[in-house]
């Protein structure tokens, strides 16, 4: 069966065909995110435009589509006012930072309830519950919808479910009680999504030329990539990204829950600083360069070449450039420059050594709260490109450190396997 898989990546979008019988990848595309535009309120258009591309340039390959399998950025969502008119519609990212007021929204929404014990996340100014009653339809009849909701409306028949991967990433869902929170149940203004947690979910269907395919997955992106792992209790996994997470099956200081599927639940810290932070920083030396054609990628260049550990220090560099993130260290400035540290290869070298850091300093907490860390897992490209990363994360815990390299990206093989999962329970019925 060839089950077609998307990534609704903040940077790329991403799909590639996956056969389950022969286990083979075909036809990997990719195409630009609403990120890349610096867009936060994204017309809804710019995302079904994007997945029509994407079907189409499938279908074009003449191979049959027999399933769809979607994961999307998590804490982005639509309020419709007609399903039927979604292209009239804006999707409000995770990284929109309008009409935020997590105070008062707090009190509105959770005056009885304690957040993070509701919700198993501490409070972002990202997350729809900080946002939502600001939006204009608010208080007009409309839908809450996500991403992967609204391309199957756009482009099929959705059959009213939502996953709970997406659900909790919300802030409005209770995943004590398994249940959207009161004050936003009791809207009678806005129309909910049933929510599932069952692996092999069906959330409707899709249009293609000659037939229409049943959509499975519908999850968040966070979820897709850990379900690629088959991570051990013993692990604990780096994925890194546009955002990074850490992420384990045992819970720690900080560690917030994650739904995963059929009641399971795993443990990450989200939101820490790294390739959106980066970029800004090859920018800024890229443009001071951009006439000198042999230093066209500066910063890349010497970010991924070897460090050298005498640098490390002599300028001290806060990752934590932009708001919302995991923790910052509170300095007023990025940077305190000393005329003798003034030096690109010091400073890039620190860049280097602030990012790893990040995720040493919660692995060792993790490891001497009494958690047994046996092996460090590294997901995302970044990792293998910092030839010494390896090498310095575990100078900095004492701890194996190991790649997983995919030629398709993490999200992609974590809706592979759920795809062989989906397969192999029709088979059984």
């Amino acid at each position: 069966m060839n089950h077609l898989l998307f990534d609704f990546g903040a940077s790329r979008i991403k799909s590639v065909v996956f056969q389950t019988d022969e286990k083979e990848f075909l036809n990997f595309y990719s195409t630009a995110g609403a990120a890349l535009e610096n867009i936060n309120e994204v017309p809804i258009n710019f995302f079904l435009d994007s997945f029509k591309k994407h079907i189409n340039y499938h279908e074009n390959q003449k191979i049959k589509i027999d399933a769809i399998n979607i994961c999307s950025e998590m804490h982005g969502y639509v309020l419709a006012k007609d399903l039927n008119k979604l292209d009239k519609e804006f999707y409000v990212s995770w990284r929109s930072e309008k009409r935020i007021r997590q105070k008062e929204d707090l009190e509105y929404f959770f005056s009885s309830l304690d957040f993070e014990k509701a919700t198993g996340m501490t409070p972002k100014n990202g997350l729809p519950v900080f946002n939502i009653r600001s939006h204009e339809n608010f208080e007009k009849k409309s839908f809450f919808l996500t991403l992967p909701e609204c391309l199957i409306s756009a482009h099929g028949k959705w059959n009213g479910k939502i996953s709970k991967t997406i659900a909790a990433a919300s802030g409005l869902y209770d995943i004590e009680s398994n249940n959207w929170i009161h004050a936003i149940r009791n809207n009678k203004n806005i129309s909910l999504p049933v929510v599932s947690s069952k692996i092999d979910e069906t959330y409707g269907s899709i249009n293609l030329k000659d037939s229409s395919a049943p959509v499975y997955g519908c999850i968040g992106d966070l979820q897709a990539c850990f379900y690629s792992l088959g991570l051990k209790d013993s692990e604990i996994n780096i994925n890194l990204g546009t955002g990074s997470q850490v992420s384990s099956l045992k819970p720690g200081k900080n560690f917030e829950i994650r739904p995963l599927f059929d009641g399971n639940n795993f443990f990450s810290i989200t939101h820490i600083p790294c390739g959106r932070a980066l970029n800004m920083l090859s920018e800024f030396f890229n443009n001071i360069y951009s006439h000198d054609k042999k230093n066209k990628n500066f910063f890349w260049d010497l970010f991924f070449s070897k460090s050298n550990l005498e640098n490390k220090g002599k300028i001290p560099v806060d990752l934590n450039i932009f708001k919302g993130p995991y923790k910052s260290i509170n300095q007023e400035k990025i940077l305190e420059i000393i005329d003798i540290n003034f030096d690109p290869k010091i400073l890039i070298d620190n860049i280097k050594f602030s990012l790893i850091a990040q995720y040493s300093k919660i692995i060792n907490y993790h490891k001497e709260s009494g958690k047994k860390i046996r092996k460090i897992i590294i997901t995302g490209s970044l990792g293998e490109k910092i030839i010494d990363f390896q090498y310095l994360l575990n100078k900095d815990t004492n701890i194996e450190v190991t790649y997983i390299h995919n030629n398709i990206d993490s999200s992609l093989v974590g809706l592979s396997k759920i795809s062989m999962i989906i397969e192999k329970n029709k088979a059984n019925l």
